[in-house]
Parts: C-alpha cells; sequence; structure tokens
C-alpha cells in the first residue's frame, strides 16, 4: 500500500518547465536601444533570458565575451578587428573565441574645436587641452589610434576624460581647447552647444586615413557634408568604424541563427524609434571583419546575402 501511493503520488507530480537559458549582454553604447532589442529577444525567443551588463565601452566587451564572462555583446569594428588577431589593452592575445552576428551603424570620428580656434589640423592640437571619451571606450581606443597616426600620443596633449555630452560644454566655456569624439552622426550635444557657442571640425584628411586602413583595414573614410553642422563651410573629410553584435563562439547555432532573425524582424520597428537602428543596412550586415558565427551566417545565406 505505501509503495502504490507512492508510486501515485510521483505519477501526480508536475513536471515544472526548464529554466531559461540565461545570456548577459555587455554594452556601453545605444542604452535605449540595446534594452529595446533586449527586451524583444527576451519575448520572441523561447527558452532564453538575456540581461544587459553595462560597460565602459567596446573595449572591454572583447575581452569579456572572450573570457566566457558573456555571451553578447556590441563594439566597434576597429576593437574587434585588433582583439581577434592580436589581442588589445591588457590582454594581449588573439581573441580567438569572437564571432561576429551583424554590422550595426556606422560611427564617425570627430576632432571639434570652437569655430575661433587658430587650430586647422590634429597636430595644432599639441600641448593643448583635449577631451577625450572616457578609458575603456571603443571611442577613446580610436582616438588613441587617431593620434598614433599624426605622430602623437597622450603625452603630446593633456587630456581631459569625459563623456560626449559633458565636454562640449567644457570645449564652450574654454575649460579645453578641442574634443575628440565618435558617434553615429553628428552628436546631438556638438549640435545643441554649435546653436550657441559656434564650433568647427578638424578634418581627418585621407592622407592619414590611408595610413590607418593599413593597420585597421575596417576603418573607412567618411565626407561631412556642409549641412550637418551649421555654418560649417565645406565639406570636412574624416573616417569611421562599424559597430556590430558579436557573440561568444560557444552559443548553439540554433540560438544564434533565432538572435540573427529576430534582430532583422524587429529592425523597423526599432528604426521607428531609435537613430542607430535607422543606420543599419541589412545587406552589409554580414560584412563583418572578423568570421561571423555558423548561426548567424546561416540566417545570410537562406536570404541570400551571403553566398
Amino acid at each position: 500500500m505505501c509503495l502504490a501511493a507512492t508510486v501515485a503520488s510521483c505519477e501526480q507530480r508536475p513536471t515544472l518547465p526548464p529554466l531559461p537559458q540565461a545570456l548577459t549582454l555587455w554594452s556601453g553604447i545605444a542604452p535605449a536601444f540595446t534594452r529595446d532589442l533586449i527586451g524583444r529577444f527576451n519575448q520572441a525567443i523561447p527558452g532564453i533570458q538575456i540581461r544587459l551588463q553595462t560597460t565602459p565601452g567596446g573595449v572591454v566587451v572583447v575581452s569579456a565575451l572572450d573570457r566566457g564572462e558573456g555571451d553578447l555583446g556590441l563594439t566597434q569594428s576597429d576593437a574587434l578587428y585588433l582583439a581577434y588577431r592580436r589581442g588589445i589593452e591588457g590582454n594581449r592575445y588573439p581573441h580567438r573565441n569572437l564571432r561576429g552576428i551583424a554590422v550595426l551603424w556606422f560611427s564617425q570620428y570627430y576632432v571639434v574645436v570652437r569655430r575661433d580656434s587658430p587650430a586647422t589640423r590634429v597636430e595644432d592640437l599639441r600641448g593643448k587641452r583635449v577631451g577625450v571619451i572616457p578609458r575603456g571606450t571603443s571611442g577613446e581606443f580610436s582616438m588613441r589610434i587617431l593620434l598614433g597616426a599624426h605622430n602623437m600620443d597622450y603625452t603630446d596633449v593633456e587630456p581631459w576624460f569625459h563623456s560626449t555630452n559633458a565636454l562640449m560644454p567644457l570645449l564652450a566655456r574654454g575649460e579645453i581647447d578641442a574634443a575628440l569624439v565618435v558617434y553615429p552622426g553628428v552628436p546631438p550635444a556638438l549640435i545643441a552647444t554649435n546653436k550657441t557657442t559656434p564650433l568647427r571640425l578638424i578634418p581627418v584628411t585621407r592622407s592619414v586615413t590611408n595610413r590607418l586602413r593599413s593597420e585597421y583595414p575596417f576603418l573607412r573614410p567618411v565626407v561631412i557634408a556642409p549641412d550637418q553642422l551649421a555654418g560649417q563651410v565645406g565639406e570636412v573629410e574624416t573616417v569611421g568604424a562599424d559597430w556590430l553584435l558579436v557573440c561568444r563562439s560557444q552559443l548553439s547555432e540554433s540560438l544564434v541563427y533565432d538572435l540573427t532573425r529576430q534582430l532583422f524582424e524587429d529592425l523597423p520597428a526599432l528604426a521607428e524609434k531609435y537613430y542607430e537602428a535607422r543606420a543599419i543596412d541589412p545587406y552589409q550586415a554580414a560584412a563583418a571583419p572578423i568570421p561571423l558565427h555558423p548561426g548567424a551566417a546561416r540566417y545570410y545565406r537562406e536570404r541570400e546575402i551571403l553566398r
């Protein structure tokens, strides 16, 4: 009797649903877009629960994913390429556990001074107070690359590390002489400050861009049109880099396929809300500077974006 009761009790015990697979997405940029995207992933893809881990920037992201401390991340192509090939910052070894999911938007390098500044070249900033976005970000990494292309580093300037939103008022008040920032499109803080304190962009010339591309081939030249910043006279040459959604290589093919598919299914709705999403070109999304994850590659092949 006791055995029969025990068996009956076991048979009646409900089966608990499996716990969702816990994933972490590391990002230090586009917080509203990133949170919305994570929410859409969690709602649409069964069996996963992604949480956001905020970081100082993309340099931290690549090493965290390579070590298995995260599963997904947003980072910039120059930092990603260097990390995968040779290593980066304090982790000087090839980050071969990284894989691409999708190229997202393109961010441009901006060298900004007050319009009344005598500086017309990056070299003119030697000995000056130069605002730079915070250490550990892909953008700050990019600015060191930019200074290096002009045979300069932080010992040649007086660096002030602040966010883009904080740098523009400092520049307007004359507390710094220039600001080096990276942003997808002209930063809103730059546009707002320019209305009260006229600003000017210093070019990154094509010859400098060509030197940069010999080491960082996924940097791209770009021209900032006069109408992008009120009062700008003529086109201004600069350079930029793509931002990407990346992952660690150990994620399953089916999961990454579902993530890639969901990203592009939700892209029209995301583009209605976020400038960054409007800049994503599905037909360029497979052009990652590192190998694509097999799940992402399968998605692009099915849609004849990748052959």
